[in-house]
């Protein structure tokens, strides 16, 4: 079968795009904008009073994070605090930054906080995270076609970030690891995806180094990604190509240097550590107290990823697979060098994330950890007719995954993204899924949904790709 040409290329991106930002659209709740008011109300600060701190504010939602008080025993709430007679969030400036670009027109059109929270916060949360999420759905597709995937297993790779992860749930959220991942995975591409290695333009080193360092003035946990980032890019480029990296990523982060000194005189002084905040510092902790937290990341039934999101531990064997590939070693390298300290890091963190749908720590590493899905892919080349007893076993457990996942996530989606890591069980999930439960997930749903979104998704998944459109 000859490989798609360029307009066809183009045609299904731009049909990925928009699906996906329509279905991040219909899914932005309101569950999660009373939830995370506290996003808008940095974006109010600075779009209309000009300021970074919190008090106030003219709307009644902002005006009661005020009355926040520290946890007993601690010097801090979890999301705010007071320096110097202001009122902080503990958060990276970069989604205020994006929010207030987005919320700045609309408010000159009348939509404000203070006059219809309701609409403008899912708007702002639809024009940030919403189109920056679907647009790295797409950029995960162009990848997997360069690449030399299929159309079907191409958006197989798309799919499985962008409905089959707790990508999919915080996609109606202004959110900043949720950004930050995203962000993170445009440095990527730009630095080492396909469009990348076909120009010698500085372009896209310094557009990438910007978004990397943009990444971490939105995200903490994304200061990891710049060393493999950056010894990717000087082992494959060269010492000028590096410098042109260098020069974007200081770039990047000079929003967040200007907000530490406007905020806390000091350009190095980072919120939490300005709040003295004991939650996401790392401490020693014990071969015990690591295997714990281990075990609650990633096997745990109730809190572990694979309940959330099983078809990513695919995409963690595929990484592997890929550093075997001698032309995409590097690459393949630079992904794990990104991830594994993040993992390491959030191992020796005492706060798991909190009220969540699924560990959220690991938001920023999704979209990097999903290009492991491309040689995944490929090794089963789905387009075979005769497959091998293992290879079949392998795309029946890889579709069982990605159908669970995406039925799955579709409840997070509905219900909110700060529920469900608690109190809603994987086994019970499923059961809300398949029509088995109580529909407390979301109320007033449907509560045949679920089970027609997981029909829906093996229906794409497990028929051949000839029924599902006409062959080239």
């Amino acid at each position: 079968m000859p490989e798609l040409s360029e307009i066809r290329k183009k045609r299904l991106s731009l049909i990925t795009f928009f699906l996906f930002w329509a279905l991040y659209g219909s899914v932005t709740n309101l569950w999660n904008q009373y939830g995370y008011n506290l996003m808008h109300a940095g974006v109010e600060a600075l779009a209309e009073r000009g300021v970074f701190y919190l008090e106030g504010s003219p709307t009644p939602r902002f005006a009661q994070i005020e009355g926040a008080k520290p946890l007993p025993g601690y010097e801090t709430s979890t999301d705010v605090f007071w320096h110097k007679g202001h009122l902080y969030p503990i958060k990276q400036p970069g989604m205020f930054i994006l929010g207030a670009i987005v919320y700045k027109p609309l408010s000159l059109m009348g939509l404000r906080y203070v006059r219809e929270y309701n609409l403008t916060s899912a708007l702002v949360s639809w024009l940030t995270s919403g189109l920056i999420g679907a647009f790295v759905v797409t950029l995960l597709l162009r990848q997997g076609l360069s690449e030399g995937l299929g159309r079907k297993a191409a958006l197989i790779v798309a799919l499985s970030l962008g409905s089959g992860s707790i990508f999919f749930p915080y996609s109606g959220v202004l959110h900043h690891d949720f950004l930050g991942g995203c962000l993170a995975y445009f440095a990527f591409y730009l630095l080492f995806g396909p469009e990348a290695r076909m120009t010698s333009s500085p372009l896209y080193l310094l557009l990438g180094g910007f978004m990397a360092g943009f990444a971490f003035t939105t995200s903490a946990l994304t200061f990891f990604f710049v060393i493999p980032f950056g010894i990717g890019v000087l082992k494959a480029r060269g010492m000028r190509p590096f410098i042109y990296f260098a020069a974007g990523y200081i770039t990047g982060l000079l929003p967040l240097l200007f907000y530490n000194i406007v905020c806390f005189g000091n350009p190095f002084l980072m919120p939490n550590a300005a709040a003295h905040d004991i939650y996401t510092h790392p401490s020693f902790v014990s071969l015990f107290q690591f295997c714990d937290r281990f075990i609650m990341y990633f096997i745990s039934p109730r809190w572990g990823l694979w309940t959330f999101s099983p078809v990513l531990y695919f995409a963690a064997a595929g990484l592997v697979l890929r550093i075997t590939r001698a032309h995409k070693k590097g690459d393949g390298w630079v992904l794990l060098g990104a991830i594994i300290p993040v993992i390491l890091f959030i191992l020796t963190i005492p706060s798991g994330g909190g009220a969540a749908f699924g560990p959220r720590y690991l938001l920023p590493v999704l979209p990097l950890l999903s290009v492991g899905l491309i040689p995944v892919l490929k090794a089963l080349d789905i387009k075979k007719v005769e497959m091998s007893m293992g290879h079949r076993i392998l795309w029946a457990l890889l579709g069982l995954s990605f159908c669970a996942g995406v039925m799955i996530c579709f409840t997070g989606a509905l219900r909110g993204s700060m529920h469900g890591m608690e109190v809603h069980p994987f086994l019970y999930r499923l059961e809300v899924g398949m029509g088995l439960s109580g529909i407390k997930e979301t109320p007033g749903a449907f509560p045949l949904l679920y089970p027609i979104i997981f029909l829906l998704a093996a229906l794409f998944y497990f028929v051949p790709e000839h029924f599902l459109w006409k062959e080239e």
